[in-house]
C-alpha cells in the first residue's frame, strides 16, 4: 500500500469511530467496533510492514480526529506491538507478530501507581522462578487493556529492569475505578497482576537508540483533538444565524480572529509534530528532544483551540448534544499524560542548560 492508501484507509475507520464517540464517552465504553474494523485493517501492521513515522503519526491525528480515546488506545497497541521485535527468542518474536497480524490486540502495561511519568524504570520487583520470573503488583493507565491478549510489562529482575510480553490469563485482574473526566472510552483501568508469570522466552532486550513509537505519536492524538475542535468550530460559526438580521455567527469579527488564531496555533504545533517524525525517520540524535517539544506544543495547541471553539459554540457547546465539551475534556489529558507538561519542561531545561540529556 502507499501513503496514500493508508491515509485514505485511517479516514474510513475515522468515519466509523466518529459515529459512536459520543456514545462511548458518555458510557465509558471501549470502541469496540473500531477495534474489530482494526484487527482486519492494514493501518493495524503498517509499521511492522515499513511505513514512515510520520505517516505514522498521521494516522495517529486522523484516528483521534474521530475518537481520542480509540487513538490513544491503539497508539499503545502499537507501542507494544512494534517492541515484539526486541524479544530475545526469534521464535517467539516470530509468533508473536504472528498473533498481531492475526488480529490480537496488545496493552501497554508499564505505569505504576508509584512511578509517576517513569514509565521505563519500573518498581516492583519480580521473584524468580524455573520458567522466569512471578510479579504480584499493579500497572495502572492501561488503556484498552481488558480486552487485550497480550500485555507489555515490566519488572525488577535481579536488580535490573525487565521487560516481558506475557499472556493476559487468569493472574491479571481489572479494578473497575475508570470515571474519569476525559478519555474515558479508553477503558484505562488498574491491573492487578497476581503472581504472574513473565517468561524468559518471552523477555525483550530493548535498544534505548530505537525509536519509541508512543513518543512520536502522542504529539499527534492532540493535533487530532485540536483538528476536530477548529472543524467544528468554523462549521457551527456557518450555520448560526444571530437575530435580529440573520447574519452568520461567522460575520462577527471576533470569530475571525478567533478562527484564525485556531488555524495559526495548529498549523505551528503540526509543523513540530512533523519536524519531530522526520527526525525519527532519519534517526537524528535529536529526535527525542524534538519529540518532546512537540507533545507539549500539541497539548497546549489542543486545549487553546478546543476552549476557544467552545467559546463560539457558547452556551449550546456546553451540552453534550454537541462534541465540543468532549474535545475540551479530552485535550485536557495531554498535558497529564507521560511525559506530563512539568517533566517535559524539566527534562528539556536541564538538557539546554547542560545538565543532562533528554530521557524516556
Amino acid at each position: 500500500m502507499t501513503e496514500v492508501d493508508y491515509l485514505k484507509e485511517a479516514e474510513r475507520l475515522r468515519t466509523l469511530l466518529a459515529e459512536q464517540a459520543a456514545k462511548h464517552d458518555r458510557e465509558a465504553t471501549f470502541p469496540e467496533e473500531g477495534k474489530a474494523a482494526m484487527s482486519h485493517s492494514p493501518l493495524n501492521t503498517a509499521l511492522l510492514d515499513g511505513i514512515s513515522w510520520l505517516t505514522f503519526g498521521r494516522l495517529v491525528s486522523i484516528l483521534s480526529r474521530g475518537d481520542a480515546s480509540f487513538g490513544t488506545a491503539w497508539l499503545m497497541h502499537q507501542g507494544t506491538a512494534v517492541a515484539l521485535r526486541a524479544l530475545v527468542d526469534p521464535a517467539q518474536a516470530a509468533f508473536m507478530e504472528a498473533e498481531l497480524r492475526r488480529g490480537a490486540w496488545f496493552g501497554n502495561a508499564l505505569g505504576e501507581p508509584t512511578s509517576g511519568n517513569q514509565f521505563l524504570t519500573p518498581l516492583l520487583h519480580a521473584r524468580r522462578v524455573e520458567e522466569g520470573w512471578r510479579l504480584t503488583g499493579a500497572k495502572r493507565f492501561v488503556s484498552g487493556g481488558e480486552g487485550a491478549k497480550y500485555l507489555f510489562t515490566s519488572a525488577i529482575c535481579d536488580g535490573q529492569p525487565g521487560f516481558f510480553l506475557i499472556d493476559k490469563d487468569d493472574s491479571v485482574r481489572a479494578e473497575e475505578i475508570w470515571d474519569p473526566m476525559g478519555m474515558r472510552a479508553t477503558r484505562s483501568q488498574l491491573l492487578h497482576l497476581q503472581d504472574t508469570l513473565l517468561p524468559d522466552s518471552r523477555r525483550l532486550r530493548l535498544d534505548p537508540t530505537q525509536t519509541n513509537a508512543i513518543a512520536v505519536g502522542l504529539p499527534w492524538i492532540s493535533l487530532g483533538i485540536a483538528e476536530a475542535a477548529m472543524g467544528f468550530a468554523i462549521g457551527y460559526a456557518k450555520e448560526r444565524r444571530l437575530p435580529p438580521e440573520n447574519k452568520p455567527l461567522a460575520e462577527l469579527q471576533w470569530v475571525q480572529f478567533s478562527v484564525a488564531d485556531m488555524s495559526i496555533r495548529l498549523e505551528a504545533a503540526r509543523s513540530l509534530a512533523m519536524r519531530s517524525a522526520i527526525a525519527a525517520d532519519e534517526r537524528a540524535p535529536d529526535a527525542l528532544f524534538l519529540q518532546m517539544q512537540a507533545k507539549a506544543v500539541a497539548n497546549e495547541a489542543a486545549i487553546a483551540i478546543s476552549t476557544a471553539a467552545l467559546e463560539i459554540a457558547g452556551g449550546s457547546g456546553y451540552l453534550r448534544s454537541r462534541p465540543i465539551e468532549r474535545y475540551v475534556r479530552d485535550a485536557m489529558s495531554g498535558p497529564l499524560m507521560a511525559w506530563s507538561s512539568a517533566v517535559t519542561r524539566d527534562i528539556l531545561g536541564k538538557a539546554l542548560l547542560g545538565l543532562g540529556p533528554p530521557q524516556a
